[in-house]
């Protein structure tokens, strides 16, 4: 009986090395690909003539069509001794997503601000959109952003335009008629609350910090779970998660990815090395669809946006004032409804930037499903009834 045990044993690492085997015999393969593929993405970098390296649309071109492969290479398997499997969507967009952040960072290493610090939902948007090979710089408040993308300190900015429970954030939309930026892409980004504490007890957390948005996503949960616990506001999630480090007994609301950010480079000294936060409770948030809609800006200069993209769905954003009479917004819906342009945002805000005469004047901020730059005749149209009349990006519609 012992010598049949002892062979099944044998047998089975016998089989576990000659698995580990053909991994590192395809691993190999893989990265010979890899180091191909990266050779070709230098070649096209010096065939584009520095035009512009990210582009979403053929990112996105790319992946749907390995979409379509994952299932044909599958059946068409000539494998007999390999169980061939297919790879969910998900897996391949986060697969793809580093493959297509390598490959622009042997282009060129990329620069991309967002509403900091590290740790904020922005900073973890901005990972989504471009992946790891990026440098990320974070700023101080939104202003900020769109001075680095002027200023051309960075290459990219990344900005919250709405959220499906507090609608637009009008601090951004009123900047566009600062800086002269334009919108290449947009990100709908899911809001997942988590509670993450150094202790792995909720009866041992006596406080919460977070920042006041997700204090009040989670309060229901917070008022069930955790009733006696104080709940403190912060500036950002991110800030919260560092304090959380610093107390003991004490408890972050933030994303979950916070546990796997080495937080401890900016906390205090008299932390323990071996502080970590762990998440103890995932989707908190009473609105599981909470979700935030970002958009990529660059500078005006650095795309050509008076071209059609390579979209079979795109999305025009723009923005202009009307003349202070009655119908004149009508005309304007007319003449879309006519070109059968539907809208999907139409908001209006006081002016940014006015004189004393301007007050109660208002510009109004439009999403257009359309490329309106292919829309020639409505586009002369929509210009003669308003005025101030700029498109903001024309891009990949998401949704």
């Amino acid at each position: 009986m012992k010598n049949r045990e002892q062979n099944q044993e044998n047998e089975d690492k016998n089989l576990l090395a000659a698995l580990r085997g053909n991994i590192n015999s395809i691993d190999e393969e893989i990265l010979h690909l890899l180091q191909k593929r990266a050779g070709l993405s230098k070649a096209v970098a010096v065939a584009k003539k520095g035009s512009i390296t990210f582009r979403p649309e053929r990112e996105k071109e790319v992946l749907e069509r390995l979409y379509i492969l994952n299932d044909t290479l599958k059946n068409n398997s000539k494998e007999s001794t390999i169980e061939v499997c297919s790879l969910s969507n998900e897996h391949i967009q986060a697969i793809w997503r580093e493959i297509f952040s390598c490959s622009r960072s042997l282009q060129e290493t990329l620069k991309v601000s967002f509403l900091g610090p590290f740790g904020t939902f922005s900073h973890f948007a901005s990972k989504e959109v471009f992946g790891e090979s990026t440098c990320f710089l974070p700023c101080a408040d939104f202003t900020e952003v769109f001075e680095s993308v002027y200023k051309r300190e960075s290459h990219f900015g990344i900005i919250p335009i709405e959220n499906s429970q507090q609608g637009s954030v009008g601090q951004c939309l009123d900047l566009f008629d600062t800086y002269p930026v334009k919108i290449i892409a947009e990100h709908y980004s899911h809001i997942c609350q988590s509670l993450l504490s150094t202790q792995k007890d909720l009866s041992a957390i006596t406080e919460v910090f977070s920042h006041p948005q997700a204090l009040m996503q989670s309060h229901a949960w917070l008022k069930k779970n955790m009733p006696h616990a104080q709940l403190t506001e912060m500036t950002s999630t991110a800030h919260a998660a560092k304090r959380a480090l610093c107390e003991t007994n004490t408890a972050v609301i933030g994303h979950e990815k916070l546990a796997q950010l080495d937080l401890l480079q900016e906390a205090p000294s008299s932390i323990a090395p071996s502080s970590i936060l762990h998440v103890l409770a995932k989707d908190i948030a009473q609105d599981k669809n909470n979700t935030t809609r970002f958009v990529v800006i660059t500078h005006d200069d650095d795309i050509k946006m008076d071209c059609a993209i390579s979209s079979k769905n795109p999305k025009t954003s723009c923005t202009f004032c009307l003349p202070d009479k009655a119908g004149a917004l009508s005309e304007i819906l007319s003449l879309l409804h006519g070109a059968s342009v539907n809208l999907s945002k139409l908001e209006s805000r006081p002016l940014y930037q006015r004189l004393k005469e301007d007050a109660w004047q208002y510009r109004f901020f439009a999403d257009a499903h359309a490329d309106l730059y292919q829309e020639l005749e409505l586009l002369e149209n929509i210009r003669g009834i308003c005025h101030g009349f700029r498109i903001l990006g024309v891009y990949e519609n998401k949704r």
